[in-house]
């Protein structure tokens, strides 16, 4: 019986020592053909170690827009700045894994003068970000990253470790490689109130504001403020705009950004939902196109980081 013990627990280990030895290669395969910041929606397929930025984003997708489409670049150049991207759309991430993403940035050893932290109202009301299971589909396997989340107190831990861990023998891993669009051209004509309506219903699960979903995210994204405080980063709250103006939640929203305001010295708030109305600046009620970026960018972001 005991020789039988033995030889199981032999077996298991070697078949596990196996899976973390294919996680790792390939991961490696992956990361090795040179993506970029702005040349996948992946964190870590491009992540260093050790560097300095002027200015990191994070958010869900109204974050992420800002390097998509090769925007990274345009807004590099008009901020003459060195910036990092860790937002992510797709529905995939809320608050506290954007949390869990700050955090293993800065204990890579990088810095950041500056976060623009994209303040969508729908991050802080979403029934589905906080429990999304494809969250790190995207990242490579990284002993250091998978050990950090580990010990990281989040929602569906399980489920999202799963799905990362199977992602990685996925074709749509192994077969990725670095890619972008030059810029995201299309341009809506008007606003499409009941596009409206039916998008907002989806973002927050029906048409009532999860009060209880509103009041633990408020607390990750305060907690969020005090590591960078202690990192010594600059907070900007970001309200992103949108074609149709304030989210519902919004004022919920700006009023808790005001708290933080009052509350850390390091953080300033920038309302920009009404900023830009005009549908060709836009490529659905929300998102701004290429042009929307570069206009945002040279009259807003400009000034904000002045």
């Amino acid at each position: 019986m005991k020789q039988f013990i033995t030889k199981t627990f032999l077996i298991l280990l070697s078949f596990l020592l196996i899976i973390f030895l294919l996680l790792i290669v390939s991961s490696t395969i992956v990361k090795d053909r040179g993506f970029s910041n702005y040349t996948s929606e992946s964190n870590t397929l491009f992540l260093k170690k050790n560097q300095q930025y002027d200015i990191l984003f994070m958010g869900i997708s109204h974050a992420r827009n800002f390097s998509r489409h090769k925007n990274h670049l345009r807004i590099e150049k008009i901020l003459d700045s060195k910036i990092i991207n860790i937002g992510q759309g797709g529905g995939a991430c809320g608050a506290n894994e954007q949390l869990f993403y700050l955090d293993y940035f800065f204990k890579m050893g990088n810095r950041s003068s500056k976060i623009i932290y994209v303040l969508s109202p729908p991050m802080l009301f979403s029934e589905t970000l906080p429990i999304a299971s494809n969250t790190f589909d995207n990242e490579v396997f990284d002993v250091s990253f998978f050990s950090n989340y580990l010990v990281f107190s989040s929602e569906n831990k399980q489920g999202r470790i799963m799905s990362y861990l199977q992602s990685k023998f996925h074709p749509s891993w192994l077969f990725k490689k670095p890619f972008t669009q030059d810029s995201e051209d299309n341009v809506l004509t008007f606003l499409n109130k009941k596009l409206v309506d039916e998008g907002q219903n989806l973002a927050y699960g029906g048409s009532e504001l999860n009060i209880s979903r509103f009041h633990k995210a408020s607390k990750i994204i305060e907690k969020t403020i005090r590591i960078a405080k202690e990192k010594n980063s600059e907070v900007i709250l970001l309200i992103p705009p949108a074609l149709f103006g304030k989210w519902r939640g919004h004022t919920e929203t700006i009023t808790f950004a005001k708290i933080l305001e009052k509350k850390y010295p390091n953080v300033t708030i920038f309302d920009g939902s009404e900023t830009v109305l005009k549908p060709e600046f836009y490529y659905d009620n929300h998102h701004l196109n290429t042009n929307g970026v570069i206009y945002f960018t040279e009259n807003y972001l400009k000034k904000l980081m002045e």
